[in-house]
């Protein structure tokens, strides 16, 4: 009985050091991560700290607000961010020029963008299909969030597969949600390429309906499936940083995973309440949030493949942003969750 006594204390003891220097191990440093205040898009950053999917992998984040990507890495490359979330066109000609980024892994892995219009266009437009449903646009007024934006330059390309030119329409830069909003309002917009929330207030309000959503229905080089959107670092982070990047990596699988199950949803809508709030209405606001966070399910997603990588090089060199393919490995981290077409 002594000595298993002895042996019970002695096993314990080595127990409570295993697991104390498991801990140790699991405390790692603190990132700071570029969010898109009050987008949607960075849901996942907010379910990976209200959950502590960060805490459990030993992760301390910070987040730092930009309006946008290219912001967001200007200032990664300052030294004042880590992770930045972006699109690859941006990427991809940033890489081109010599600056050594590369994705940790995606956020969406789908397009989202929809087209949108009017109640009057879309009756002259139904039955109709893309490319059809575009050669009905000349002449109008074609709305995107800014021009020489990812928008603006799917816009143009969607156009002249159609047989018009950019010439053709209109643009108008509505900016904003908000922005959008009031331009709609005032009927200076026929036609929209926009993201969520946009197309679910447009609608609410009886002023725009659905025409199409790129991951379905527009030309095969728009609809990066394995990729729209992703989380982005530097190649020093990457070397100086391994194991934070590694284990934000496993923090937002489980933070998107997380999202995409239906048991969660209604907790998913609570903290959307919480962080990405949709105010621009009298009244409906909750259910518009509510489609939004419905809506978006499919697109979330985090492997990419290198089908998806060789499409936004196609997409860039056609925009004029790079001369020559960047290959999938400059690209893409080592360790980032990949797949082989089609993923997910």
């Amino acid at each position: 009985m002594k000595y298993r006594r002895v042996f019970v204390t002695i096993a314990a003891v080595l127990s409570l050091a295993v697991s104390w220097t498991a801990h140790a191990q699991e405390k790692l440093g603190t990132l700071r991560v570029h969010v898109f205040p009050g987008a949607y898009t960075s849901m996942s950053l907010h379910v990976a700290q209200e959950k502590g999917f960060f805490t459990k992998n030993g992760l301390d984040v910070e987040l730092v607000p930009a309006q946008s990507s290219s912001a967001a890495i200007a200032a990664m490359l300052g030294g004042s961010l880590d992770i930045v979330e972006s699109g690859a066109d941006l990427v991809l000609s940033s890489i081109e020029k010599g600056i050594p980024l590369k994705y940790l892994m995606a956020n969406e892995a789908k397009n989202y963008v929809t087209f949108i219009g009017s109640k009057e266009f879309v009756e002259a437009a139904k039955g109709k299909s893309y490319p059809e449903i575009f050669r009905e646009l000349k002449g109008k007024r074609f709305g995107v969030n800014a021009i020489g934006a990812t928008l603006h330059l799917a816009a143009v390309m969607m156009l002249k597969e159609a047989g018009l030119s950019e010439g053709d329409v209109q643009f108008v830069a509505t900016g904003t949600a908000s922005n959008t909003l009031a331009a709609w309002q005032a009927g200076t917009v026929d036609v929209q390429l926009t993201f969520p929330p946009v197309p679910q207030l447009l609608g609410k309000l009886g002023l725009a309906e659905p025409l199409l959503v790129l991951a379905d229905d527009g030309p095969d080089i728009l609809k990066f499936r394995n990729l729209y959107s992703g989380w982005v670092t530097t190649e020093g982070n990457i070397s100086g940083k391994k194991k934070e990047m590694d284990a934000y990596i496993s923090a937002m699988k489980e933070a998107i995973d997380w999202m995409k199950s239906a048991d969660n949803r209604q907790e998913l809508v609570s903290l959307a309440e919480e962080h990405t709030p949709i105010s621009m209405l009298p009244e409906g606001n909750e259910q518009v949030l509510r489609d939004v966070v419905d809506q978006y399910d499919r697109f979330w997603g985090y492997e990419i493949s290198s089908g998806t990588i060789d499409l936004w090089n196609e997409y860039a060199a056609r925009n004029g942003l790079i001369s020559a393919p960047v290959q999938f490995d400059r690209v893409v981290y080592e360790g980032a969750p990949k797949c082989t077409d089609p993923c997910q």
